[in-house]
């Protein structure tokens, strides 16, 4: 059964039948998530962003898969799942409003299984089993809720939701060891992410932001073609990078990390 909701009102929706009400926070006007938060919520053109690279991502798979129909080996497609496959802009919004930060809440996120997928995404995967081409979820989702990413995605009817095709962390986060045991005696057409270290180990490594840069571009050619990613303003390891490494919670980040940043990057153009 399909079931139409405004994209306005689904992160609404889930926030309310997820969660039990929070303690009052402090105003979130100065949490510096705010704008991305609000953005992954509110806005259509992350509707259309997440239609258009799904679609050429699509359209793309069938090149690739022309290109390698000489291949013997099983055609394969690796991808992330959070803000790649699954919206969890419901928990961002809970933890936004009550001041706090991963992994509060996380966990119990994860069980209720209610994640919505970003638009096309179903139709892209889909289309590749159709094409005979196998899906594999890496997730650093964890392991003891494997059930309910299984429960997650077979309910927004994706393909391959199974124990077989989904690989969530264990020990570590890097995800190097799951994409090669995944990758042995298979050709792996498309990669899908929305972080770099989803598609080389290379940025597993604590390298900082112009490195990062420049590990992008000596690989351009792959950028639409083999990789494909999608852009998360909210987290990742390009803020981990950004403060040297170091744990610190967005609500507690003092506004000279932040100057020192943009006064570094500002002084390479000043006008």
């Amino acid at each position: 059964m399909k079931i139409h909701f405004s994209s306005f009102w689904i992160p609404v929706l889930l926030l309310l039948l997820a969660f039990q009400p929070g303690e009052k926070a402090p105003a979130i006007s100065q949490d510096p998530r705010l704008m991305s938060v609000a953005w992954f919520t509110f806005s259509a053109e992350k509707e259309a962003c997440y239609l258009q690279t799904y679609r050429l991502a699509a359209m793309q798979l069938e090149r690739e898969m022309e290109s390698n129909k000489a291949n013997p080996l099983q055609p394969i497609i690796i991808t992330d799942l959070d803000e790649t496959v699954l919206d969890n802009s419901a928990w961002s919004a809970k933890v936004l409003l009550e001041g706090k930060d991963y992994p509060d809440y996380w966990s119990d996120w994860e069980k209720a299984a209610r994640a919505p997928a970003f638009p096309g995404a179903v139709e892209y995967f889909r289309k590749a089993q159709q094409m005979g081409i196998e899906v594999f979820y890496i997730s650093n989702r964890q392991e003891k809720n494997l059930g309910a990413a299984i429960l997650n995605l077979k309910n927004l009817g994706l393909p391959f939701a199974d124990s077989a095709h989904i690989f969530l962390k264990t020990n570590t986060s890097n995800k190097v060891e799951r994409r090669n045991a995944i990758s042995k005696n298979k050709q792996i057409l498309m990669l899908l992410g929305d972080n770099l270290a989803d598609f080389d180990g290379v940025w597993e490594e604590k390298i900082n932001p112009e490195e990062r840069m420049k590990a992008v571009m000596d690989r351009k050619e792959l950028w639409g073609k083999k990789f494909i990613i999608f852009p998360n303003p909210v987290y990742g390891t390009w803020k981990d990078a950004l403060f040297g490494y170091r744990k610190v919670k967005f609500g507690q980040t003092a506004d000279s990390v932040w100057q020192e940043a943009l006064t570094r990057y500002l002084n390479r153009y000043m006008f």
